[in-house]
């Protein structure tokens, strides 16, 4: 089997990983930081991807290994489990079923995980409209996860927009797996910044939280959209941000007027929660 091995995380060489698809990969794993490409032939790869190294490895059932050590992620008040380790979520925990390799985010990145457990500490029920219920916004949805963990744990709506066009349907699929009501999450391919995101409720125009598992470069550039797209207040739940990467994401906030900002670390990752601003 040939392996080429890649420095880095599938976080963090998202943008590269198509050229990878395009090279010829058949699979794509993440190990101990490094990204293993499964090719049937060497293949020639573009810069962005050269500084790796071929490696010839023995034949290995890959796809069983990695059904028999992934285990249920606890986030919370949620438990991410893929479709055949249902049974074990923990009486109280509430499941939300996501096949492994649909699209990024899965819950087993610590990115993922620390949003939904900041998701699970907002109490979304009791948010929104005279605590009927969060109007949430997932930007970069990948998967679904995050909307689907806002919908699970008592949002009125989610919204997951996303720039690539491949994981929308995915994340559908994702929601009616767990037996969300369409009416209560939907996905769309778009971004931030080209008009508001409205939702089924006449004359709203805002949400009551976004949520957002993105770079911290990227951060920088949105801070201005989310601050226009969640009512003034409004918690923000950042993640996806390289620790050395904080004072980016610090600056971004304090440009944009956002208060109350706090940082949780899990290794190399952080989380950033902060509160909109007054208009």
């Amino acid at each position: 089997m040939l392996v080429y091995h890649l420095p880095g995380t599938l976080d963090t060489r998202e943008a590269d990983l198509d050229l990878l698809w395009e090279a010829g990969a058949t699979g794509l794993e993440e190990r101990a930081g490094t990204i293993r490409a499964y090719f049937a032939a060497p293949a020639e790869l573009p810069g962005p991807v050269a500084d790796g190294e071929w490696r010839e490895e023995a034949d290995q059932d890959w796809q069983a290994e990695f059904r028999r050590t992934l285990r249920p992620v606890r986030a919370g008040r949620v438990t991410i489990v893929p479709p055949w380790l249902r049974g074990e979520v923990e009486p109280g925990q509430l499941p939300l079923v996501i096949e492994p390799g649909m699209a990024f985010g899965t819950g087993h990145h610590e990115t993922t995980r620390l949003a939904v457990e900041a998701l699970s500490g907002l109490k979304l029920a009791g948010l929104g409209p005279n605590g009927t219920g969060a109007r949430v916004l997932d930007v970069g949805t990948g998967s679904g996860v995050l909307a689907i963990a806002a919908a699970l744990l008592g949002a009125r709506f989610a919204l997951g927009v996303d720039i690539d066009p491949i994981t929308i349907p995915i994340a559908r699929e994702n929601a009616v797996v767990n037996g969300v009501p369409a009416g209560r999450v939907r996905f769309e391919e778009g971004t931030l910044g080209e008009g508001p995101l409205t939702f089924p409720e006449e004359g709203v125009d805002t949400y009551d939280v976004l949520v957002a598992n993105l770079y911290a470069e990227l951060h920088d550039l949105l801070a201005g959209a989310y601050a226009a797209e969640v009512r003034p207040g409004a918690p923000l739940v950042l993640t996806g941000i390289l620790t050395a990467r904080l004072p980016l994401v610090r600056d971004a906030l304090a440009r944009e007027d956002f208060t109350g900002v706090r940082e949780t670390l899990d290794g190399e990752w952080a989380l950033v929660t902060a509160r909109a601003p007054a208009r």
